[in-house]
C-alpha cells in the first residue's frame, strides 16, 4: 500500500469516527515505511509530512501515543547515509580567554579542517585579553588558517558554560559526521589528526578520546549515532567541570556505544599536553569562582533529580553558578 493510500483511509477512519482503526492502520503504515527504507536512507528519504502529521493528529485526538513512541523507537534504530572524510568535518572549541592558547591549538593543526566552530564566551565575563580575543576571531572568519576552509563564531550574551557551548556546535552542524571537540588550551601531537581520521568510523556510535582519563573530554570526537542515543550534554553543570563524568556514566550505559581508546596516539597526545587546565589557572579571579562552582556541580551529579526530566531548579542553578569576577588589581604607580 503506497503513502496515498494510507494517508486517504486513515482519513477515512477519522472521519467515521473509527479510532481503533486508525491505531491499526498507523502501525502497518510505520511498518511499512521503515521496512521500504534502503540500509542507509537519506533525509529526504526519512522525509515523510504525511505519516508525521497522522501520526500526531491520532496521538491528539485519542490520547493514545503508542503509535508516535512505534515510530520514534524505529528512527531510533536507522543510520543516515554518510561518509568517511579525509579532513576533520567539524572542529569545536568553547573559549573564554588566551587568545594565545587558541593560536598555539590552530598552530599544531597538521591535517585538514572543513569547518572551524568557535563558542565565544567571552562576553561579558570582564577578563582583561577580551579584546584581543574578539579581534583574533573576527580575523580567522575573515581569514582561516591555511589548514581550515571555514570558520564560525558563536558569540552569546554570557558564558555558556562548557556543557552548552558543546551542544551549541554539535546542534548547529548536524550533518557533519563527526565533530572533534577540543579545550582551547590543548595542542595536537604530530600525525595525532590523522591517526583520528583513520580510526573514526561516522556511520557507527563511536567516542574517541584523544587523552586518557582523566582528561578524556579535554579532546574528544563524537559521532553523531552516540549523540543521538545517549543524549546532548546537560548544560546544568554550569560553567564548567562534571559535565564529563556525567556523559562518561551515560556512555557507559549504553551497550551500543563504542568506546575507543586508542593507546598510541592518546600517549602522543598526552606528551604534548603534560598540563590541565589553563584556562583557569590564568587568572585567579576565575580560579575563585570556580571553586564555588565546581562544588555546586558536584551536588548535582550526585542528585537523584539529575536522571529525572525535565530538571527543576534550572533557574536557582544557573543564577547560583554565574562567574561574577571582582575587578581586576589596578598596578600601583609610584610617586
Amino acid at each position: 500500500m503506497d503513502q496515498i493510500r494510507f494517508s486517504r483511509n486513515y482519513i477515512t477512519c477519522i472521519q467515521k469516527g473509527d479510532l481503533a482503526a486508525a491505531r491499526s492502520l498507523l502501525f502497518l503504515w510505520t511498518q511499512t515505511y521503515f521496512g521500504s527504507l534502503p540500509e542507509a536512507p537519506s533525509r529526504s528519504q526519512l522525509t515523510n509530512p504525511d505519516l508525521w502529521g497522522c501520526l500526531a493528529q491520532y496521538a491528539s485526538l485519542s490520547g493514545d501515543h503508542s503509535p508516535v513512541d512505534d515510530f520514534w523507537d524505529r528512527l531510533d534504530t536507522l543510520t543516515p547515509q554518510t561518509v568517511r572524510p579525509a579532513a576533520i568535518p567539524l572542529l569545536g572549541i568553547p573559549i573564554l580567554n588566551r587568545p594565545d592558547l587558541l593560536l598555539r591549538l590552530l598552530d599544531s593543526l597538521d591535517a585538514p579542517v572543513e569547518i572551524l566552530a568557535i563558542v565565544d564566551n567571552s562576553l561579558q565575563a570582564g577578563l582583561e585579553d577580551g579584546e584581543a580575543l574578539s579581534r583574533l576571531l573576527a580575523r580567522l572568519e575573515r581569514e582561516p588558517p591555511a589548514p581550515i576552509g571555514r570558520v564560525q563564531v558563536a558569540r552569546p550574551f554570557s558564558n555558556l558554560g562548557v556543557a552548552a557551548s558543546w551542544n551549541a556546535i554539535l546542534t548547529a552542524f548536524p550533518d557533519a559526521p563527526y565533530a572533534l571537540l577540543v579545550n582551547n588550551d590543548v595542542v595536537f601531537a604530530p600525525g595525532v589528526l590523522a591517526g583520528l581520521i583513520q580510526q573514526i568510523d561516522p556511520a557507527r556510535p563511536q567516542f574517541l578520546p584523544l587523552l586518557p582519563a582523566p582528561q578524556e573530554f579535554s579532546a574528544f570526537a563524537i559521532t553523531p549515532g552516540v549523540w543521538n542515543r545517549v543524549g546532548l550534554f546537560d548544560a546544568n553543570f554550569h560553567p564548567a567541570y562534571c559535565e564529563d563524568l556525567d556523559y562518561a556514566e551515560r556512555l557507559r550505559r549504553s551497550a551500543a556505544i563504542e568506546w575507543i581508546a586508542p593507546e598510541t596516539l592518546q600517549r602522543l597526545q598526552q606528551q604534548a599536553n603534560p598540563d590541565a587546565s589553563a584556562t583557569i589557572g590564568s587568572d585567579p579571579r576565575l580560579a575563585a569562582c570556580n571553586r564555588t562552582t565546581y562544588l555546586l556541580n558536584c551536588l548535582w551529579l550526585h542528585s537523584s533529580r539529575r536522571l529525572r526530566n525535565p530538571h527543576p531548579g534550572t533557574w536557582m542553578r544557573r543564577w547560583l553558578s554565574r562567574w561574577v569576577l571582582e575587578p581586576a588589581a589596578s598596578a600601583t604607580v609610584g610617586p
